[in-house]
């Protein structure tokens, strides 16, 4: 996971944490907050914003469930805490 993965889970944390832990956030949504997030990365290449196939992986690893939208799993929930404890 490197840290446009990371970026992903950090959108839905904040989604769930606004809206309600039962809220899910739409891909579109999630679309839209990713690619203002690193539309200021001069460093971000074209394969780097491939959200769709990285909403993917996570989706297949188990970080994030879909369910008429996007939510952290427990697994993901984890996995963002921990990288964001790391220094």
């Amino acid at each position: 996971m490197d840290r446009y993965d990371h970026l992903i889970l950090d959108i839905i944390k904040t989604h769930q944490s606004k809206n309600g832990k039962k809220d899910f956030i739409r891909l579109r949504m999630l679309e839209e907050h990713f690619m203002k997030s690193i539309e200021s990365d001069q460093k971000s290449a074209a394969q780097n914003g491939r959200i769709g196939e990285r909403i993917t992986r996570l989706y297949v690893s188990g970080y994030i469930e879909n369910k008429n939208g996007y939510r952290l799993t427990r697994k993901g929930r984890g996995i963002l805490e921990l990288s964001q404890t790391e220094p």
